[in-house]
């Protein structure tokens, strides 16, 4: 079966990250069906994170290091690496590591020597998300970071093209190639990548599951309610929504956001959760409550 990987998200309460809820968060999907948690990522609010408050998410997955991911990488090499050897010690799966951002015009050599000193402390992991980076570690930058002895296993490929997606495959076979967005689930299902690393399964967590573990019954209705879900979300501001719609599509209270993403006002989260409804019914499912 593929894997079925969540970049999870981090509960804030206040200006503190609610430890409790987080662990919680993790151990429902975790018994839900999802094998590993992606965390510190995009959907993580990873990029607003100190150090400090990594190193505390690592610390509340110490009694599941088998099934995380850690998302290392930052403009800081040297947190990057002490965040590697904490992944390391801990024993989790792997590393990720998206490459340098902000500034432009970064040079390939350097993006080779960062993957390949991050890398040279554990498994890790691309994660490649060029709309937001502003820079593609594409397949053959993948291949050159392996041949400099860099120790990459894979990537989260963030990229609405199916066709980067296997690229890497072709250029290394032994690759673990995961797709990023939640919209490319039943690709992934249908060219045979490894998995998918999706935010929607933090809220969509069975319809998820569905897609890639019985892909001819489930996979097309479910990726298309999973799309017009994102679509819905969208409009009230993506990264804020994700919060509501666990509550909205799970039940249960998975924190706040960091400002600047704004958690959703209560008129905003009901709005949101009369169109989740309407899908649903659309498509024969449950509605929420």
């Amino acid at each position: 079966m593929p894997f079925k990987v969540v970049p999870v998200l981090t509960p804030f309460k206040g200006k503190e990250i609610d430890g409790d809820k987080f662990k919680d968060h993790c151990r429902r999907l975790l018994e839900d069906g999802i094998d590993m948690i992606f965390i510190a990522g995009t959907n993580g609010m990873g990029p607003t994170l100190s150090f400090q408050e990594r190193k505390k998410l690592a610390e509340y997955c110490s009694d599941i290091p088998d099934r995380v991911i850690f998302q290392v990488g930052s403009l800081n090499l040297e947190e990057s690496i002490e965040l590697a050897k904490i992944a390391r010690a801990m024993g989790f799966y792997a590393a990720a590591a998206i490459p340098p951002y902000y500034f432009g015009g970064i040079p390939e050599e350097w993006i080779v020597r960062y993957y390949t000193e991050i890398s040279g402390i554990m498994d890790t992991f691309i994660y490649n998300y060029p709309k937001f980076t502003g820079y593609d570690v594409n397949a053959d930058i993948a291949k050159k970071i392996r041949k400099r002895g860099g120790n990459i296993v894979g990537v989260k490929d963030t990229v609405n093209d199916i066709d980067h997606m296997l690229r890497y495959k072709y250029v290394l076979d032994d690759f673990l190639v995961f797709s990023g967005p939640s919209n490319y689930v039943l690709y992934a299902a249908l060219n045979g990548l490894d998995g998918a690393v999706a935010a929607a399964g933090n809220y969509a967590t069975e319809m998820f599951v569905q897609i890639l573990d019985d892909t001819a019954r489930y996979g097309r209705t479910n990726q298309i309610i999973i799309d017009e879900i994102i679509d819905a979300a969208s409009r009230y501001g993506q990264w804020a929504s994700n919060y509501s719609l666990v509550r909205i599509l799970r039940g249960y209270d998975a924190g706040d956001p960091r400002p600047p993403f704004y958690a959703l006002d209560l008129e905003s989260e009901e709005k949101l959760r009369t169109e989740i409804n309407a899908i649903l019914r659309r498509y024969g499912k449950y509605p929420t409550r």
